[in-house]
């Protein structure tokens, strides 16, 4: 019967998810921390160019020899920097990187794909990594995981990988891909992050306050998530200042609002057209942060997980409680981390509710003053329509009083012509003329507007025609 190779599902990993993605490399940092099996472990830190890294690496591994032909102690961390012009990167409204502020950093990764798998092959690192960080929720993100890699001696190695299920809408990501052999005690990891302005000076200064953890490999994921959970508050401090800005702008709270000068900020009254906008990117980011914090809480809960069910009786260096008490102290700080989480949950779920607030009371606001403003148009419209049909009324009356005078004026412009003066006619034949000429024009005018009002009117009156008539006339 075949016997299954340790690795044979990171090879089933690597084919379906790992994406080949290739950048101009750029120079990485190197810490590492040495003399860990004594009382005072020393950690240094350095700068390699791309074109150093290919022979560093071959005189790096001939160095972890001591004089004593055994290997070394020692925790080695390729870190790379990618600031936050990270490629495939989505960040908020207002966040946008003008085109003359780009650098170097933008378009490049802090090493190309041919170092990588260098690195990879002379570290000894999983192959399954999602170091080279790409947009969108790859199906890896936010996994650890821990897996038995082939070995050609008969020393057991062990490879982690982490992905940080995050974005630089909180400000930070990382990914990090390590080795781990427990004969040795020796680590190897490679740091993939984006986003914070100093870099990975805080991974340095964790490693040289907690140098008496730096055997144990999960230490370096621990911090990881310490400094994610980190970044996550933040985001949320910097989500509810944004709202603090958009309720004072509004003017829609009865909280009372005080500045850094500790006197009262006075309240808008909703002039500003983009906090409809403002208030809908902050219910955004706290969607966003509370996915980020729930995937965060799955990869905290892996470590754990994971920490406790690694192997530990394969240490042959250390003695089996001193191990236990080094676990203990990183499960305490990974159970601090879950329950700082769970506050940010609640924190979140109370921004969400007060953004939610907000959206009415403005979108209430805005309805009030439309409907004023409405109003305000149906009472000009009103007017309007009264000064129409007060126009209308008068030029009726003058309508009535042409028709009404018209005869008589055509009657005596008739009269006024050379050939009807020649025969002298009398004034009374000229009103003879003009009264019953007065009257015909009137009757023909009444009997026209009744057949307009039986043809128009009177069909929609019903059974009311004869009453509706009489009104009519009077």
């Amino acid at each position: 019967m075949a016997k299954p190779k340790p690795d044979i599902f990171q090879e089933f990993q690597e084919r379906h998810f790992r994406r080949a993605l290739n950048f101009k490399p750029a120079n990485i940092q190197v810490v590492e921390t040495e003399g860990i099996e004594c009382d005072k472990p020393c950690t240094r830190s350095f700068i390699l160019k791309p074109d150093e890294l290919e022979r560093w690496l071959e005189k790096d591994l001939a160095g972890v020899i001591d004089d004593n032909g055994q290997q070394r102690h020692r925790l080695r961390i390729i870190l790379g920097y990618l600031e936050k012009g990270a490629k495939f990167e989505y960040m908020m409204h207002g966040q946008e990187i003008a085109s003359g502020e780009m650098n170097p950093s933008f378009l490049t990764l802090p090493f190309s794909q041919k170092h990588y798998q260098l690195m990879c092959q002379r570290l000894r690192l999983p192959a399954i990594t999602t170091l080279l960080l790409s947009r969108g929720s790859r199906p890896l993100r936010g996994h650890f995981q821990v897996t038995r890699m082939p070995s050609e001696d008969t020393k057991p190695l062990y490879g982690m990988t982490l992905s940080s299920f995050s974005s630089l809408l909180i400000g930070f990501k990382v990914g990090v891909s390590m080795s781990f052999c427990p004969s040795s005690g020796s680590t190897a990891a490679v740091v993939l992050g984006s986003g914070v302005p100093d870099g990975f000076a805080w991974l340095q200064q964790d490693l040289e306050q907690l140098a008496a953890l730096t055997d144990n490999p999960f230490l370096v994921p621990v911090l990881i998530c310490q400094r994610l959970t980190e970044a996550i508050y933040t985001s949320i401090d910097d989500n509810f200042e944004r709202l603090h800005h958009v309720e004072i702008g509004s003017g829609q709270t009865g909280i009372m609002m005080f500045g850094e000068n500790g006197k009262p900020v006075p309240r808008g009254n909703c002039e500003d057209p983009n906090l409809s906008i403002a208030v809908l990117g902050v219910a955004q980011r706290a969607l966003a942060v509370e996915a980020y914090i729930r995937g965060h809480l799955l990869t905290v809960r892996s470590v754990k997980s994971e920490l406790l069910a690694f192997p530990w009786q394969q240490f042959t260096s250390e003695g089996h409680d001193h191990i236990l008490e080094k676990n203990e102290l990183i499960v305490k700080q990974l159970d601090f981390i879950s329950r700082t989480l769970d506050f940010a949950l609640i924190r979140v779920n109370h921004l969400k509710q007060r953004a939610n607030v907000q959206t009415t009371a403005i979108t209430n606001l805005l309805a009030q003053r439309n409907n004023e403003a409405n109003h305000k148009l149906a009472e000009s419209s009103t007017s309007i329509a009264h000064d129409t049909r007060r126009d209308s009324s008068a030029m009726k009356s003058i309508a009535i009083l042409t028709m009404v005078f018209l005869p008589a004026t055509f009657t005596a412009t008739y009269f006024s012509t050379p050939a009807v003066v020649a025969l002298e006619p009398s004034q009374s034949l000229y009103w003879s003329v003009t009264v019953p000429l007065t009257l015909v024009v009137l009757l023909v005018w009444l009997f026209t507007l009744y057949y307009w009002v039986v043809a128009k009117l009177l069909p929609l009156r019903g059974g009311n025609n004869a009453r509706f008539v009489g009104r009519l006339w009077g």
